[in-house]
Formats: structure tokens, sequence, C-alpha cells
């Protein structure tokens, strides 16, 4: 093998793969919910995986010509082609990776589904500041890569005589097997529910559950020490976009 042809080898599969990098990196980040908060995902893209693209082409580079013996000037393409296929299939089969690991939302006759909740909380649990915008959060917590808040809908909040019945709704962005509800009022209230519901959900989950008493969130197990707030959700197909 010429180091000559090598060198130029591997620098042309590493510009290629580098320019091919970013777009594939861009659509690949986007689908993994990576922020663009203070431009961190630019950032990501620019500084780590541009760079990584650029020296996995250049060492693809450096194999093609090995491969091929390039030796002389007249095998240069033939030893391009090669090293540039080969870094191309694997920025490719390492998108392909990334994304199979994606969490993948349940269906029900090929919609997508919500869990609704209801939460009946007694009214001395209130007080008037926890009515005021996230004075009240509720979260669903399936994984590590599934943990989000649930929207308050405080049009759907009903007054009964000592308590108030808070609604919110949730995405279901996976197939968990189990997943917990966790419900603050404030800061001074942090309670929690395990949610049984099956990976995926049927038409049997779309009917309310019968309200259970929520558990102190710093308790779990048999050691849970259950309040007087109670909780109750169901499965319900999400709003059409078209």
């Amino acid at each position: 093998m010429s180091w000559k042809v090598a060198l130029v080898v591997a620098l042309l599969t590493a510009v290629i793969t580098a320019i091919i990098t970013a777009p594939v990196t861009d659509k690949v980040t986007r689908m993994h919910g990576v922020s663009d908060f203070e431009g961190g995902r630019g950032m990501l893209i620019g500084f780590v995986l541009i760079p990584a693209g650029f020296i996995g082409g250049f060492l693809f580079g450096l194999l093609g010509s090995k491969l091929v013996h390039a030796t002389e000037w007249g095998q240069f393409w033939k030893a391009a082609g090669l090293s540039i296929l080969l870094a191309q299939l694997a920025l490719l089969l390492i998108a392909g990776l990334s994304l199979v690991s994606l969490p993948r939302p349940p269906r029900i006759n090929g919609q997508e589904l919500l869990l609704k909740f209801e939460v009946r909380v007694p009214r001395h649990r209130l007080p008037a500041e926890a009515l005021e915008p996230n004075g009240i959060r509720l979260s669903v917590y399936a994984g590590p890569k599934d943990n989000h808040y649930a929207e308050i809908d405080r049009g759907q909040f009903r007054e009964e005589p000592d308590h108030l019945l808070v609604t919110a709704i949730a995405p279901l962005r996976s197939r968990a097997f189990g997943r917990v509800a966790s419900f603050h009022i404030l800061n001074d209230t942090w309670l929690a529910a395990d949610i049984t519901l099956p990976a995926r959900p049927s038409e049997a989950d779309t009917s309310w559950t019968s309200f259970a008493p929520m558990r102190d969130a710093r308790t779990a197990g048999s050691d849970a020490v259950l309040t007087d707030v109670s909780i109750r959700y169901k499965v319900v197909a999400a709003p059409s976009t078209e």
C-alpha cells in the first residue's frame, strides 16, 4: 500500500463522510428529542458528531486503501470508492441502531394514545396559590427516555363539596411495562401512584379505573404511606391532526 495514495483517499473519504454526517445527525438528533436550548444540539452536531464522522471517514479511507492494496495512483478511485462505501454504510448502521432504541408508542386501531388522569384532592391540601399556573403538576415516568409532564386541563377541573377533581393528560410515548405518576402541589406535596397498564393497551383499558389512594412518593412497597389524595386513569385516543 502506498501511503501517499492512502492519505489522499483517507482525506477524501473523511471530507465526504463529514458532509453526509451533518444532515444524518441533524435528523437523528431531532428524532431523539435533543434540545436546541442555547444551541446545544447544533454544538453537539458541529463540534462532536461531524468531527467524529471526519475521523471515522479518515480511518475507513486507510482501511479501503489497504483492502485493495493501493500501491499506485491507478488504484486511487477503486480505493476511494470502497472507502466511501464502507464509511457511509457504517454511518447509516450507527444511525439505524440509534433509532432502534427510540421508544415506540403503542396504538389502538392505528391511533396514537393518551393517558387521562383524574386526581381527587381534598380542599385542605389546596392553598390559594396552588390553583395558580404550575401550582399543581403531574408527570409520568416510564423509563429514562420516557419521562415527561402531563398537560393539566384547568378547563375540566370539577369542584365537589370537599374535593377538587384535577384533570391531566399525558401522551403514551413508549411500550413500557410499568409507569409511575407523580403529583405535585407547589413544592410541599409530592405523591405517587403506580400505573397498572399493559405495554400495549387494548380497548379494555379505555374505561376509568377505580379511584385509588396515592402514596407519599418517598415511600414504596410494604412501607408505602397512603394519603387522602386519590387517582384514577384511562386510555383515550389522541385527537387526529388531519
